[in-house]
């Protein structure tokens, strides 16, 4: 059984969710190739004799581009069976199995991947949990995402493009200096339920921990590769209160010179504040947090659980600890009026976030995918709405606001990242 396992995007870093699928076939004894068309591009002659392509789509920005991949799968290849995995095949399985794929992976993918090779070599599988074959999907089953806490392992980082591959301009921005950049992570999910956040739509709630042991061995394999920071890809650090911190103890430990970032929310920078004092000897040298908007109205449109004084209090508490802050935000949403937009660079000039604020930030306008639970508010279901096979495109009540950011578009600057997570 050859399988090749593709990636198209995964913010730009070295592809993880590939990575932790080629550790679990090849324990199964499966021939795996790679191919990351983000740095490596359209090679077809990697689509021919193979049994199997699998294309990862952790992301929506990757849902576009895997399906044209898989097209072109199909087109070279016939007779190869086509899936996707990855949090946004989670989403979308009913939407990509029996139109571009012949099946599709649901929840986690290590051991569904593996038992749909098992299938396709012929076995006798009795437990297909987390597949959706083609001919089920057409006909309108749906199934539960796969969900195990007993399937992690060590990522396979060897059959990967090198990390100097994946250069990070907003990491080298931040830091001060030229990084070799890599990732892992502790968890997987999200206890939190924020609305627009696609970790919710595909975990809802669920929170799976990566084992200490297996996150320092990658972490040892990455530096082996010449990793100088890490960006842990959880989509909150603090998912467990204390797996993060005892990790990185023991990192800090082994790698002293080691740097590292990773993302959490308000809420809980607040509830942790001698943690992360510790946090900022360890070489914590920067935390993404999702900020939103400073309007009250738009925090609970997104159900946030915070407040406007908590933002600036955690702002003020990272710049007197030392540790920077990468702040993300939602700039153009349904609920911002013109006033607010004034109203936000005020903000800005009070927290002192001028120098801090990745330009491209300004930009940012809410993503309505498919499966998100913001769909069932009544001020979305409200909006002008334009469906696409993946997405709603909307329209803000004031149209002088949507003039505002087509105008305010700009090129974006290669590197630069727009996110609150790494897995939203």
């Amino acid at each position: 059984m050859k399988t090749l396992l593709v990636s198209n995007f995964e913010g730009g870093f070295q592809p993880h969710t590939v990575a932790s699928a080629a550790t679990a076939l090849i324990n199964a004894g499966v021939e795996v190739s790679v191919l990351d068309t983000y740095v490596e591009g359209i090679q077809k002659e990697k689509f021919k004799d193979v049994d199997l392509v699998a294309i990862s789509i952790p992301l929506f920005d990757a849902v576009s581009a895997g399906i044209e991949i898989s097209k072109m799968v199909r087109e070279e290849n016939p007779n190869a069976h086509i899936t996707f995995f990855g949090q946004h095949a989670t989403i979308n399985a009913n939407r990509l199995s029996g139109i571009y794929s012949d099946s599709c992976i649901s929840g986690e993918w290590e051991i569904p991947l593996v038992k749909l090779t098992d299938l396709l070599a012929g076995e006798k599988v009795e437990d297909l949990s987390g597949i959706l074959l083609a001919e089920d999907a057409l006909q309108g089953k749906v199934i539960h995402p796969f969900m195990s806490r007993k399937h992690l392992d060590v990522p396979t980082r060897t059959i990967l493009p090198p990390l100097e591959k994946y250069p990070q301009i907003q990491i080298n921005k931040l830091l001060g200096s030229e990084q070799v950049v890599g990732t892992t992570e502790i968890a997987r999910g999200c206890h939190h339920k924020c609305l627009y956040c696609s970790v919710f739509a595909a975990y809802d709630g669920k929170v799976i921990l990566v084992p200490e042991d297996i996150v320092i061995s990658d972490v040892r394999n990455l530096v082996n590769q010449g990793m100088t920071h890490l960006t842990f890809i959880d989509a909150d650090f603090f998912n467990a209160k204390y797996h993060g911190i005892k990790i990185l103890r023991k990192l800090n430990e082994e790698f002293p010179f080691l740097t590292y970032d990773f993302t959490t929310r308000v809420d809980h920078i607040l509830e942790n504040q001698e943690t992360l004092k510790e946090m900022k000897e360890l070489n914590v040298k920067f935390i993404t947090s999702a900020l939103e908007f400073p309007s009250k109205e738009v925090l609970d449109e997104v159900a946030k659980d915070t407040s406007i004084e908590d933002i600036e209090g955690a702002i003020s508490f990272l710049r007197e600890t030392g540790i920077k802050l990468n702040p993300t935000f939602i700039m153009f949403n349904p609920w911002t009026k013109l006033e607010d937009l004034s109203t936000f660079r005020a903000f800005v000039a009070d927290n002192q976030l001028e120098d801090i604020i990745d330009p491209i930030q300004y930009e940012t306008r809410l993503y309505l995918y498919k499966g998100s639970p913001l769909l069932q508010r009544n001020s979305i279901q409200s909006l002008d709405l334009t469906e696409y096979e993946f997405h709603y495109e909307w329209k803000h009540p004031d149209p002088s606001i949507d003039e505002l950011y087509f105008s305010s578009l700009t090129p974006q600057e290669e590197g630069i990242f727009k996110r609150c997570c790494l897995k939203c």
